[in-house]
């Protein structure tokens, strides 16, 4: 029977999460399946069958790839009592995430019982005592302190300055930003403004179902100066726990709002409601500089501990010991440099119960693709 190819059109499939290729395809009536690869396809790739495995390996991109068939109910016994599960400490599952072999990791927490300051170490709890002043619900409704690092704000020499309306909302949501906004004049984080240049201001969700005042600030930051400062690499960060036995997480309270605009940029940070223009006197959200001062500050402050005992991310610090007694002493020097700097931590969102960690690595076989 002749089948007549009429038509031809470009296919882009992939094969698993290592394999991507387009191909140019005869379109054809078939049941069988939406695709079938031919000689040209194994020409172009090289692939190389093994009749007895009933499989193709090909090279792709530096990586050898091997395409495994469905597997019958007897294939599948054989592939399931070959399968071999290998239980690593944390020092070699952080290592061996490196090689080309697909790995998982089982991380399991024993759950505490009772709540979490029945099941913190009396000693932590004597010491998280001694900082109650930095452990606040909300922070204090005073400026924080004018340190020698500042958000500041360059523009562009020539910068035409934005002046944006205010997005329209319903009668509930100005409301709803404008008690947001009293809010943050009795705490003197804003003040009223006369700027020349305003964004305009809006509500987001949160997860809570309450509202989250941010700033439009994208035409500000197209006329704005960019300062960098590298953000730590989340793989060197965890390399750090290597041989950590016990762990603690602290979190600071609104950290961006920490940190003070460099004096005469707080006009540059104007935005608008439609009861006003009001103007910052900490850092805000939305800056295009914010993350790098941030980031800087955290790296100044906690400098002599860093990648010693302690590790920072933004507003999350982990800190991390071989020994309870090193925890606490190591602990009690954090918290110390953190009064001195008047920076304050939310205790809500602060892990001070050690955990105990297992952790658990295997390697299988993805069916339809493995990567040797």
């Amino acid at each position: 029977m002749d089948i007549v190819v009429s038509e031809m059109c470009q296919i882009v499939f992939s094969i698993g999460k290592h394999y991507t290729c387009e191909v140019l395809c005869d379109v054809l009536d078939m049941d069988v399946c939406h695709l079938i690869l031919g000689r040209l396809w194994k020409f172009d790739v090289g692939a190389c069958y093994d009749g007895r495995a009933n499989t193709y390996s090909f090279d792709w991109k530096g990586k050898r790839l091997r395409l495994i068939s469905h597997a019958t109910e007897n294939q599948a016994k054989d592939v399931e009592a070959k399968t071999t599960l290998h239980i690593v400490p944390g020092t070699t599952l952080l290592t061996s995430w490196k090689q080309h072999s697909l790995m998982f990791a089982l991380v399991i927490q024993e759950q505490a019982s009772g709540n979490r300051q029945s099941s913190q170490d009396p000693a932590i709890r004597d010491l998280l005592d001694q900082f109650q002043d930095i452990l606040v619900d909300a922070l204090p409704p005073t400026l924080p302190p004018l340190r020698a690092l500042q958000l500041q704000i360059d523009f562009h020499a020539g910068a035409i300055l934005p002046n944006q309306p205010h997005y329209r909302m319903s009668p509930k949501e100005h409301q709803t930003l404008q008690q947001l906004v009293d809010e943050l004049l009795e705490r003197k984080f804003i003040q009223p403004s006369i700027s020349p240049c305003a964004v305009p201001a809006l509500l987001v969700p949160k997860k809570d179902g309450s509202w989250r005042m941010c700033i439009d600030s994208r035409a500000i930051n197209k006329i704005t100066m960019k300062f960098r400062f590298p953000v730590p690499r989340v793989d060197e960060l965890l390399e750090k726990l290597t041989s950590a036995t016990v762990f603690l997480k602290l979190d600071l309270r609104s950290g961006y709002h920490q940190i003070r605009i460099r004096p005469g940029d707080e006009r540059k940070t104007a935005f608008k409601t439609r009861q006003g223009l009001y103007e910052w006197k900490v850092m805000p959200f939305g800056l295009c500089n914010a993350p790098s001062t941030f980031m800087r500050l955290m790296t100044e402050v906690l400098k002599p501990f860093l990648n010693k005992f302690c590790v920072a991310y933004f507003d999350d610090i982990l800190v991390y010991s071989e020994s309870m007694t090193d925890h606490v002493t190591h602990l009690s020097s954090i918290l110390t440099v953190l009064r001195t700097n008047k920076l304050y931590l939310n205790p809500s969102k602060c892990e001070f119960v050690v955990p105990r960690v297992y952790f658990l690595g295997f390697v299988l076989s993805v069916e339809g693709i493995q990567v040797d």
